[in-house]
């Protein structure tokens, strides 16, 4: 039988989906306790105030993803191209359709710097989401390039879940997902470019052959 959660992980819970979709300022402890069924009371029985379940929530985001996304990338069983796959895979899987997008995205650009404690639990998040790219890239490209790489992987991923919010379109973050697992997958887009442009300067100009 699966274990029923506490009142604790309930409030966890809802705050998480309130969070993503309202963002943390709109959202007070009176509806994180209405969505979880809890007299607004009864959630400081768990907790001391919105900051301390927001930190709570925020942890508990960063391990899951540890755990079902990033760890991905960390079974040095699987080729480091597979490993990319399910990675992508799994970051698609992710967002897509998730309304609200990105919650660590989205909280540091609404909270910035003003809590700190939020910003170190951010920090973490997208310091894994490196990690996990790096780690299947350096192979190829060395620790400094994968680096870079990565971090220029994460940055398109983000920018695509928040048109994706926009448009409510997919195919944006499908075709981020689809560039990232390129960089191992056969000739990366930047590779293809390059030989796209060597190719063309082979070609006689049009006006050379109209001559």
């Amino acid at each position: 039988m699966p274990t029923r959660k506490t009142d604790r992980d309930a409030v966890i819970d809802a705050a998480l989906e309130l969070f993503r979709t309202r963002g943390y300022h709109h959202t007070s402890v009176a509806e994180i306790a209405a969505a979880c069924g809890l007299l607004k009371g009864s959630v400081y029985h768990y907790f001391a105030g919105k900051q301390e379940i927001a930190a709570a929530a925020l942890d508990r985001a960063v391990t899951d993803s540890r755990e079902k996304i990033f760890g991905l990338a960390n079974d040095p069983a699987v080729p480091p191209a597979a490993r990319l796959r399910s990675l992508a895979d799994a970051v698609e899987r992710y967002f897509a359709g998730r309304e609200g997008g990105c919650l660590m995205g989205s909280l540091a650009l609404e909270v910035g710097d003003s809590i700190p404690e939020f910003r170190e639990r951010v920090q973490r998040y997208f310091d894994d989401w490196k990690a996990a790219l790096t780690a299947v890239l350096e192979g190829r490209y060395g620790a400094a390039r994968a680096g870079e790489l990565a971090e220029d992987a994460i940055a398109r991923a983000q920018g695509a879940i928040l048109l994706m919010e926009v448009t409510k379109d997919p195919a944006v973050l499908q075709r981020a997902c689809r560039d990232t697992v390129a960089l191992l997958d056969g000739v990366s887009k930047t590779g293809a470019l390059a030989a796209a442009g060597t190719a063309a300067k082979d070609r006689p100009e049009p006006w050379k052959q109209a001559s």
